[in-house]
């Protein structure tokens, strides 16, 4: 891999022990003590084949991305299990470039697909992962990593990235086409607001709408951290009813195809029947 450089942002393999030092404490620093990947777990999956990309600003630390071989019976992948920017480096497209970098190295090792996990209710990451990178969700996992400090449960997407697809492609050329209008797909879930904030969700969905409908809304807040902290029963109820629609979906041959913003406080993810 070819060291990449970006204005004064720099990108290249970290093998270095010492640097790989460094990416643990950039992970205590970004998530604290509780979600750290050690140095030797990193180390180890370095021998076996996985990849630490960092991303320097004279050649001090400010961001990394980490992935691992995975097998899913069929053939091998990449597994990007972490990725973390410096907050002082954020909004700089760092993140993006971190992906981008993960993709040249996986295609050039062969690999067709680098898979990952996110929260489903973090707006931002799912721009990114849908819209910018162009991945797609069909798989939903509950309790992923039980249940968080603040006693929600850690639901997760997990992300397919089809590398060489015609659908990646053009996104990652920034060529996307932007999908059609989706404003007759059926939203699943009612958002009620009150002085144009989000202050409740319906208490019937549109469940029985899917299988019905070609395309489909799932609507989350776009300020889901003020939610949890202000409304935490609203978020706990808002979070179960969209685990069932997304994994009943999923089940019906759905796919999270891309999101948007159609009010100012919800991102609606849209979901297409596969194919």
């Amino acid at each position: 891999m070819r060291e990449h450089h970006d204005g004064s942002i720099r990108y290249r393999l970290v093998t270095d022990v010492r640097e790989l030092f460094e990416i643990v404490e950039l992970q205590r620093q970004v998530w604290g003590p509780d979600s750290l990947t050690s140095m030797q777990h990193m180390r180890a999956a370095l021998l076996h084949g996985g990849a630490v990309i960092g991303a320097f600003c004279e050649e001090v630390l400010v961001g990394f991305c980490y992935g691992f071989i995975g097998y899913d019976g069929k053939e091998p992948y990449v597994g990007s299990h972490m990725m973390a920017i410096h907050p002082d480096y954020r909004d700089r497209g760092i993140g993006m470039q971190l992906k981008l970098e993960q993709r040249v190295w996986a295609m050039q090792a062969g690999y067709s697909k680098i898979v990952w996990t996110f929260d489903p209710f973090e707006s931002r990451n799912a721009y990114l992962n849908l819209c910018k990178l162009g991945g797609t969700v069909s798989t939903y996992i509950s309790e992923f990593y039980g249940m968080d400090t603040a006693g929600f449960p850690t639901d997760r997407f997990l992300v397919e990235w089809m590398l060489s697809s015609e659908r990646v492609t053009r996104a990652v050329d920034g060529r996307s086409k932007l999908i059609d209008d989706v404003s007759g797909y059926p939203r699943l879930l009612a958002v009620e607001y009150t002085d144009a904030q989000v202050t409740g969700i319906g208490d019937v969905t549109q469940k029985h709408l899917i299988g019905e409908s070609k395309g489909l809304r799932l609507p989350i807040p776009r300020a889901v951290s003020k939610l949890k902290h202000t409304q935490p029963d609203l978020f706990k109820v808002w979070q179960r009813q969209f685990r069932e629609l997304a994994t009943t979906a999923f089940a019906k041959g759905y796919e999270v195809v891309s999101c948007q913003q159609p009010e100012p406080e919800v991102q609606d993810y849209v979901l297409e029947m596969k194919v």
